[in-house]
């Protein structure tokens, strides 16, 4: 099983459709998105997919809630999501909230922790947990906007780089 990672699309339109072209290609049906919409309507994009989302601290929760049940009943928002996918223990949070972040990271108990924020591409490992950050497709530009897609079977992170 492969899965799409996101973040901070802070409503930049053109980098969610490329990214939403290049989800599509790649055949996967699942999306984790690690906060920051801005606008729940940027979700229009990706309507069709599975999808668990965490609220940022430049997000509307309730709209967001509303938005993405109306594509599917089996999506999923809030402040935080402990998930198992494929057998695999993920924690998925914004990042805002520094302690929660180091909490689940130190806990030991996740095969995966995610977050967003800081709009900086992560990749460590932390004991046996991996905390990935997969960049910001919008917002403040650190560095380049990317996202990565994620191999649960192989452990492969593979990042989208977009100019």
């Amino acid at each position: 099983m492969k899965i799409a990672i996101l973040s901070d699309t802070h409503n930049n339109i053109n980098n969610s459709q490329l990214a939403r072209k290049k989800i599509e290609d790649s055949g996967i049906d699942t999306i984790i998105h690690c906060g920051d919409l801005t606008d729940p309507r940027i979700m229009d994009y990706f309507g069709e997919f599975r999808i668990y989302l965490v609220y940022g601290n430049g997000d509307y929760p309730h709209e967001i809630k509303q938005q993405i049940s109306w594509y599917r009943d089996d999506n999923l928002s809030a402040d935080f999501i402990d998930l198992d996918l494929n057998g695999k223990q993920f924690y998925v949070t914004h990042g805002h909230d520094h302690w929660r972040l180091n909490t689940a990271v130190e806990s030991g108990k996740y095969n995966y922790v995610l977050h967003g924020h800081t709009h900086r591409y992560r990749d460590e490992w932390i004991g046996k947990t991996r905390v990935i950050n997969p960049g910001a497709l919008g917002g403040r530009k650190l560095e380049m906007r990317s996202f990565v897609f994620l191999d649960l079977e192989t452990d492969k992170l593979e990042r989208i780089l977009f100019e």
